[in-house]
């Protein structure tokens, strides 16, 4: 007993007509009829009563549609289902969220805007920088310093490059200098991202290259905390050139009024790259090399 069997069936208790359901199944009435003997051999008793040209379900062949009409309807619908599954999938980003996250999130809205249809599942998790080290995403957002990019060239788009500030309060005494060592900063207070950061890595390695550790007396895992901080006079920190967004309005004039200065640094090549990292699975899906495309070519604010 096959499936296609069944179907006909149904076909045929429908329309109580040969030819009818034929015309309906798109199939030659002869194969029709066929099929119907065979499934009452198969069964062992007569589902239609014969009249000239017409059927006519009989007790049994009644009985059995009313059992199979659910069953078939079910399984439509599952593999409905399967297909719809099929098609979100393919629809779906799965971003391993790691830097430039506000600019991101802005991205995916304007990408959203051109393709609705298309989702995304975000995760920002900071245990490892290490963008191999997990495999359950399509694609990951890291960074890494630029004078080191060399090594995985071939393993990462490039979506911005950006120097490194060191932001300073106004009044503090870096705020009336037009550049800064970093050198110089051994004994100040900074306020940083959370250590697992990709930016956090990259900065501790400047600090290693200089043979000293940082006076952290604040960390955050928000970009929002580490400004509004340093804003309030209570630090100095890095400022990405970019992929943080825009100053805030007080900061753009860098005059002696605004509480915060950003200073270029002199003593060392402080410049990062955000990077897009695709897994294997990702390298499958057009829509995500559509979304990087994007990215790297959507960039009218820099």
């Amino acid at each position: 007993m096959e499936l296609l069997q069944l179907k006909y069936f149904l076909a045929a208790a429908e329309y109580q007509h040969i030819t009818k359901a034929a015309e309906h199944l798109q199939i030659a009435q002869p194969a029709l009829s066929q099929a119907i003997h065979r499934l009452e051999s198969e069964l062992g008793v007569p589902l239609f009563e014969r009249k000239n040209r017409s059927i006519e379900l009989n007790d049994s062949g009644r009985f059995f549609q009313q059992r199979l009409l659910p069953l078939i309807n079910d399984l439509d619908r599952t593999i409905e289902e399967l297909q719809c599954g099929k098609e979100q999938a393919t629809h779906t980003i799965r971003l391993r969220l790691l830097s430039a996250s506000a600019l991101i999130t802005n991205r995916i809205i304007a990408f959203r805007a051109l393709r609705p249809d298309v989702n995304f599942q975000l995760y920002q998790s900071y245990q490892t920088t290490d963008p191999h080290a997990e495999s359950d995403y399509d694609l990951c957002v890291t960074a890494r310093r630029s004078d080191f990019a060399s090594a995985d060239r071939n393993h990462a788009t490039v979506m911005l490059e950006e120097d490194l500030y060191l932001a300073v309060p106004s009044d503090s005494p870096y705020g009336k200098e037009q550049s800064i060592r970093l050198a110089d900063t051994r004994h100040a207070g900074y306020i940083c991202l959370a250590g697992s950061r990709p930016i956090r890595q990259i900065t501790n390695s400047y600090f290693l290259e200089l043979g000293f550790s940082p006076h952290i007396i604040f960390e955050s895992d928000t970009t929002e905390t580490v400004r509004n901080l340093i804003a309030a006079g209570m630090g100095i920190g890095f400022w990405p050139q970019y992929s943080w967004g825009p100053l805030p309005t007080q900061w753009e004039s860098q005059t002696e009024d605004s509480p915060v200065r950003l200073l270029p640094i002199s003593d060392l090549k402080c410049r990062r790259q955000i990077v897009l990292m695709r897994s294997e699975q990702g390298k499958s899906k057009p829509v995500v090399q559509e979304f990087c495309d994007f990215l790297v070519n959507n960039l009218e604010w820099m």
